[in-house]
């Protein structure tokens, strides 16, 4: 994607950023940055692709024609086992290509089973994706992992009351149930939010334990 000078200064605009706020931000010293903006260097590819990732992060979204705006986000409410089922669809639509996932305190066994045979059908299409990068943190002592694309790890007993995400690529879900037959999952699709939770998964990952046990379904 090429953008001009006069986007970049827009886009700064937006989140009421200095030209040293970006610099720091993309790895750019100040005058770089300001002889890009005015149009009297052409960034190299590499550099260009940092400046447009550090604006995306934080929710800025290029146009055409030397356009800016704030990215819209754009939220999903799946209800049901019929909702359910769709949101598993919009999963695989993804990510079919790759991606990520990262899946925090919650039990495939007890969310994949609410979908009954179709959850099963979801896990093997997924399997077939290649170049996804699936980490799981769930509750110590669960020991079903169905997923074979799926990485496992524990967390601490004392972390059950943690809220439970669930992010796939750009996409943050969260789930809302009212008990075992009424759910709810709110979808928020969002780079800076889906950043966000990705950066505390991480954080608990690398201290999570490893199961002493695992069984496939």
């Amino acid at each position: 994607m090429i953008i001009s000078g006069r986007q970049i200064r827009a886009a700064r605009s937006l989140l009421e950023w200095s030209a040293d706020d970006l610099a720091s931000k993309a790895g750019l010293t100040r005058v770089t940055v300001s002889k890009i903006e005015a149009d009297i260097v052409q960034p190299q590819e590499r550099t260009l692709s940092n400046i447009i990732s550090v604006f995306e992060k934080n929710g800025v979204q290029f146009l055409e024609n030397d356009g800016v705006q704030m990215r819209k986000q754009e939220i999903r409410v799946y209800s049901g086992k019929a909702g359910y089922r769709q949101f598993l669809d919009h999963v695989y639509e993804t990510l079919k290509n790759g991606g990520r996932i990262r899946q925090f305190n919650l039990s495939d066994a007890n969310n994949l089973g609410f979908a009954d045979d179709y959850g099963r059908a979801h896990l093997v299409r997924m399997a077939t994706i290649d170049d996804l990068d699936a980490h799981v943190l769930t509750m110590e002592g669960d020991t079903t992992f169905p997923a074979t694309y799926c990485e496992y790890r524990w967390l601490d007993k004392a972390d059950k009351a943690l809220a439970p995400f669930y992010v796939y690529n750009d996409y943050l879900a969260m789930p809302m149930y009212e008990s075992a037959h009424k759910r709810e999952l709110l979808v928020i699709h969002s780079k800076l939010l889906a950043e966000r939770y990705v950066e505390q998964f991480e954080m608990l990952w690398g201290k999570a334990k490893y199961p002493k046990k695992a069984r496939a379904n």
